[in-house]
Protein backbone atom coordinates (compact mmCIF):
# COMPACT_ATOMS: atom_id res chain seq x y z
CA UNK A 1 0.00 0.00 0.00
CA UNK A 2 3.03 2.61 0.12
CA UNK A 3 4.02 2.73 -3.56
CA UNK A 4 2.09 6.25 -3.85
CA UNK A 5 3.65 7.49 -0.29
CA UNK A 6 6.29 9.60 0.74
CA UNK A 7 8.72 8.44 3.47
CA UNK A 8 11.24 10.34 5.65
CA UNK A 9 13.15 8.03 8.16
CA UNK A 10 14.90 9.05 11.32
CA UNK A 11 18.11 7.46 11.68
CA UNK A 12 19.72 8.66 15.29
CA UNK A 13 23.14 7.72 15.94
CA UNK A 14 25.58 8.36 19.06
CA UNK A 15 28.76 6.32 18.94
CA UNK A 16 27.55 3.37 16.21
CA UNK A 17 30.73 3.81 14.05
CA UNK A 18 30.08 -0.26 13.29
CA UNK A 19 26.40 0.12 12.91
CA UNK A 20 25.36 2.64 11.52
CA UNK A 21 26.66 2.06 7.78
CA UNK A 22 24.18 -1.23 8.25
CA UNK A 23 21.53 0.35 9.57
CA UNK A 24 21.36 2.71 6.77
CA UNK A 25 22.02 0.78 3.49
CA UNK A 26 18.84 -2.01 5.25
CA UNK A 27 16.50 1.35 5.54
CA UNK A 28 17.63 2.35 1.89
CA UNK A 29 16.65 -1.12 0.50
CA UNK A 30 13.60 -1.42 2.39
CA UNK A 31 12.20 2.13 1.90
CA UNK A 32 13.24 2.93 -1.60
CA UNK A 33 11.15 -0.07 -3.84
CA UNK A 34 8.04 0.77 -1.20
CA UNK A 35 7.44 4.42 -1.73
CA UNK A 36 7.59 7.03 -4.24
CA UNK A 37 10.22 9.27 -2.71
CA UNK A 38 12.32 8.61 0.04
CA UNK A 39 15.00 10.36 2.05
CA UNK A 40 16.95 9.37 5.10
CA UNK A 41 17.57 11.55 8.14
CA UNK A 42 20.90 10.43 9.88
CA UNK A 43 20.89 12.79 13.70
CA UNK A 44 24.30 11.85 15.19
CA UNK A 45 24.30 13.34 19.01
CA UNK A 46 27.33 14.55 19.38
CA UNK A 47 29.26 11.19 18.73
CA UNK A 48 33.06 11.39 19.61
CA UNK A 49 34.06 8.11 17.63
CA UNK A 50 34.12 8.09 13.58
CA UNK A 51 30.29 7.77 13.26
CA UNK A 52 30.32 11.91 11.80
CA UNK A 53 32.89 10.79 9.09
CA UNK A 54 30.65 8.06 8.25
CA UNK A 55 27.52 9.89 7.95
CA UNK A 56 29.61 12.23 5.70
CA UNK A 57 30.31 9.20 3.29
CA UNK A 58 26.96 8.16 3.12
CA UNK A 59 25.39 11.48 2.16
CA UNK A 60 27.70 11.92 -0.31
CA UNK A 61 27.14 8.03 -1.31
CA UNK A 62 23.28 8.78 -1.91
CA UNK A 63 21.77 12.39 -2.16
CA UNK A 64 18.78 11.35 -0.14
CA UNK A 65 20.89 10.97 2.70
CA UNK A 66 20.51 14.13 4.95
CA UNK A 67 23.03 14.42 8.24
CA UNK A 68 21.80 16.79 11.05
CA UNK A 69 25.02 16.64 13.81
CA UNK A 70 24.05 17.95 17.83
CA UNK A 71 27.29 20.22 18.19
CA UNK A 72 27.08 18.17 21.53
CA UNK A 73 24.98 15.05 23.12
CA UNK A 74 21.46 16.51 23.63
CA UNK A 75 19.40 12.92 24.17
CA UNK A 76 17.81 10.33 22.34
CA UNK A 77 14.58 12.46 22.64
CA UNK A 78 16.03 15.96 21.39
CA UNK A 79 18.11 14.09 18.31
CA UNK A 80 14.47 12.27 17.90
CA UNK A 81 12.67 15.71 17.66
CA UNK A 82 15.25 17.30 15.39
CA UNK A 83 14.68 14.94 12.77
CA UNK A 84 10.58 15.36 12.97
CA UNK A 85 11.07 18.46 12.78
CA UNK A 86 13.49 17.91 9.67
CA UNK A 87 11.10 15.51 8.04
CA UNK A 88 9.81 16.89 4.84
CA UNK A 89 7.54 13.86 3.35
CA UNK A 90 4.13 12.45 4.25
CA UNK A 91 5.04 9.88 6.86
CA UNK A 92 7.59 9.90 9.20
CA UNK A 93 9.61 6.49 10.90
CA UNK A 94 12.27 6.35 13.26
CA UNK A 95 15.01 3.42 13.30
CA UNK A 96 17.73 3.39 16.36
CA UNK A 97 21.34 3.16 14.56
CA UNK A 98 22.30 0.20 16.06
CA UNK A 99 21.93 -2.41 12.91
CA UNK A 100 19.56 -4.40 15.59
CA UNK A 101 16.84 -3.98 13.14
CA UNK A 102 16.83 -6.59 10.08
CA UNK A 103 16.37 -5.26 6.23
CA UNK A 104 13.19 -8.02 6.08
CA UNK A 105 11.51 -6.28 9.53
CA UNK A 106 11.81 -3.00 8.10
CA UNK A 107 10.10 -4.19 5.15
CA UNK A 108 7.42 -5.66 6.92
CA UNK A 109 6.84 -2.45 8.64
CA UNK A 110 6.78 -0.25 5.23
CA UNK A 111 4.54 -2.52 3.57
CA UNK A 112 2.03 -1.74 5.53
CA UNK A 113 2.25 1.82 5.63
CA UNK A 114 -1.04 4.09 4.45
CA UNK A 115 -3.06 0.64 5.53
CA UNK A 116 -3.66 2.92 8.73
CA UNK A 117 -2.69 6.21 10.66
CA UNK A 118 0.63 4.34 12.12
CA UNK A 119 2.54 1.15 12.15
CA UNK A 120 3.26 0.03 15.24
CA UNK A 121 6.17 -2.81 15.86
CA UNK A 122 6.98 -5.09 18.64
CA UNK A 123 9.71 -8.24 19.03
CA UNK A 124 8.50 -11.94 18.28
CA UNK A 125 11.37 -13.42 19.69
CA UNK A 126 13.31 -11.25 22.07
CA UNK A 127 17.56 -11.51 22.13
CA UNK A 128 18.28 -9.76 25.23
CA UNK A 129 19.68 -10.93 27.97
CA UNK A 130 17.30 -11.81 30.91
CA UNK A 131 17.64 -8.79 32.98
CA UNK A 132 16.86 -6.46 29.95
CA UNK A 133 13.73 -8.71 28.86
CA UNK A 134 12.66 -8.37 32.27
CA UNK A 135 12.83 -4.69 32.16
CA UNK A 136 11.22 -4.43 28.80
CA UNK A 137 7.93 -6.44 30.06
CA UNK A 138 7.82 -4.46 33.04
CA UNK A 139 7.89 -0.76 31.10
CA UNK A 140 5.30 -2.09 28.68
CA UNK A 141 2.94 -3.93 31.29
CA UNK A 142 3.02 -0.68 33.22
CA UNK A 143 2.78 1.58 30.03
CA UNK A 144 -0.79 -0.29 29.07
CA UNK A 145 -1.48 0.21 32.88
CA UNK A 146 -1.13 3.66 32.89
CA UNK A 147 -2.30 4.81 29.73
CA UNK A 148 -5.24 2.21 29.02
CA UNK A 149 -3.55 1.29 26.31
CA UNK A 150 -3.14 -2.50 24.73
CA UNK A 151 0.45 -2.44 23.22
CA UNK A 152 2.94 -4.99 22.79
CA UNK A 153 5.92 -3.08 22.85
CA UNK A 154 6.75 0.70 23.18
CA UNK A 155 9.98 1.49 21.36
CA UNK A 156 10.38 -0.72 18.26
CA UNK A 157 10.93 1.10 14.80
CA UNK A 158 7.54 2.45 13.48
CA UNK A 159 5.76 4.82 10.86
CA UNK A 160 3.16 7.65 11.49
CA UNK A 161 2.02 10.68 9.55
CA UNK A 162 4.25 13.93 9.82
CA UNK A 163 1.86 16.70 10.15
CA UNK A 164 0.11 14.96 13.06
CA UNK A 165 3.67 14.31 15.17
CA UNK A 166 4.91 17.83 14.45
CA UNK A 167 1.65 19.13 16.04
CA UNK A 168 2.45 17.06 18.75
CA UNK A 169 3.64 18.63 21.49
CA UNK A 170 6.86 16.87 23.34
CA UNK A 171 7.70 16.38 26.98
CA UNK A 172 10.51 13.52 26.89
CA UNK A 173 14.02 14.77 25.90
CA UNK A 174 15.62 11.16 26.64
CA UNK A 175 14.64 7.50 25.41
CA UNK A 176 10.96 7.64 26.96
CA UNK A 177 10.64 10.09 23.99
CA UNK A 178 10.07 7.03 21.60
CA UNK A 179 6.87 5.82 23.89
CA UNK A 180 5.21 9.39 24.79
CA UNK A 181 5.38 9.79 21.12
CA UNK A 182 3.10 6.93 20.40
CA UNK A 183 0.96 7.54 23.31
CA UNK A 184 0.11 11.02 22.64
CA UNK A 185 -0.61 10.13 18.61
CA UNK A 186 -2.67 7.44 20.03
CA UNK A 187 -4.55 9.59 22.18
CA UNK A 188 -4.94 12.33 19.58
CA UNK A 189 -7.12 9.70 17.83
CA UNK A 190 -4.48 8.32 15.44
CA UNK A 191 -5.45 4.20 14.68
CA UNK A 192 -2.40 1.94 14.85
CA UNK A 193 -1.77 -2.16 13.58
CA UNK A 194 1.09 -3.57 15.11
CA UNK A 195 3.76 -6.21 12.90
CA UNK A 196 6.02 -8.32 14.42
CA UNK A 197 9.37 -8.00 13.78
CA UNK A 198 12.74 -10.19 14.82
CA UNK A 199 15.40 -8.28 15.75
CA UNK A 200 19.47 -9.53 15.67
CA UNK A 201 21.74 -9.37 18.56
CA UNK A 202 23.75 -6.39 18.41
CA UNK A 203 27.29 -7.07 16.68
CA UNK A 204 29.06 -3.78 18.16
CA UNK A 205 29.11 -1.30 21.15
CA UNK A 206 26.59 -1.26 24.03
CA UNK A 207 23.95 0.40 24.45
CA UNK A 208 22.97 3.26 26.54
CA UNK A 209 19.10 2.59 27.77
CA UNK A 210 19.68 1.05 30.51
CA UNK A 211 22.17 3.07 32.32
CA UNK A 212 20.45 4.06 36.11
CA UNK A 213 20.52 7.81 35.11
CA UNK A 214 18.06 6.49 32.06
CA UNK A 215 15.92 3.97 34.19
CA UNK A 216 15.05 7.59 36.56
CA UNK A 217 14.68 9.96 34.34
CA UNK A 218 12.33 7.16 32.10
CA UNK A 219 10.37 6.48 35.13
CA UNK A 220 10.08 10.80 36.09
CA UNK A 221 8.81 11.12 32.56
CA UNK A 222 6.52 8.36 32.67
CA UNK A 223 4.79 9.80 35.96
CA UNK A 224 4.42 13.23 34.23
CA UNK A 225 2.98 12.05 31.51
CA UNK A 226 0.56 10.20 33.40
CA UNK A 227 -0.34 13.24 35.39
CA UNK A 228 -0.88 15.27 32.42
CA UNK A 229 -3.31 12.76 30.11
CA UNK A 230 -4.73 10.99 32.86
CA UNK A 231 -5.14 12.84 36.49
CA UNK A 232 -5.24 16.52 34.75
CA UNK A 233 -7.42 15.72 31.89
CA UNK A 234 -9.43 13.96 34.49
CA UNK A 235 -9.98 16.94 36.20
CA UNK A 236 -10.48 19.35 33.79
CA UNK A 237 -13.26 17.11 32.69
CA UNK A 238 -15.09 16.97 35.10
CA UNK A 239 -14.80 20.44 35.71
CA UNK A 240 -16.59 20.61 32.42
CA UNK A 241 -19.04 17.70 31.57
CA UNK A 242 -19.71 19.21 28.15
CA UNK A 243 -16.39 18.24 26.79
CA UNK A 244 -15.73 14.65 25.74
CA UNK A 245 -12.20 12.55 25.08
CA UNK A 246 -11.72 9.82 23.76
CA UNK A 247 -9.32 7.41 26.46
CA UNK A 248 -9.54 4.10 24.60
CA UNK A 249 -7.20 3.34 21.70
CA UNK A 250 -7.76 2.39 18.61
CA UNK A 251 -6.60 -0.67 16.14
CA UNK A 252 -7.12 -2.90 13.20
CA UNK A 253 -5.69 -6.64 13.02
CA UNK A 254 -2.33 -7.40 14.09
CA UNK A 255 0.15 -9.65 11.75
Amino acid sequence: MSSDLTVSVIVSAMNEEDNLRPTVEAVVRAAAPRFARYEVIIVDDGSRDRTAEITAQLSAENPNIRVHRNPRNLGLGRSYGIGIDLAANEYTSWVAGNNMVPQGALERIYDRAGETDMVISYILTDVRNLKRRAISRTFTRLMNLLFGIRMRYYTGPCIYRSDVAKRIRMRAQGSFFVAELLVRLIKSGQRYVEVGLQPIPRSAGSTKTFRMRNVIDVFGSMMRLFWELRIRRRTELAADPDVCVAETSRTVPTR
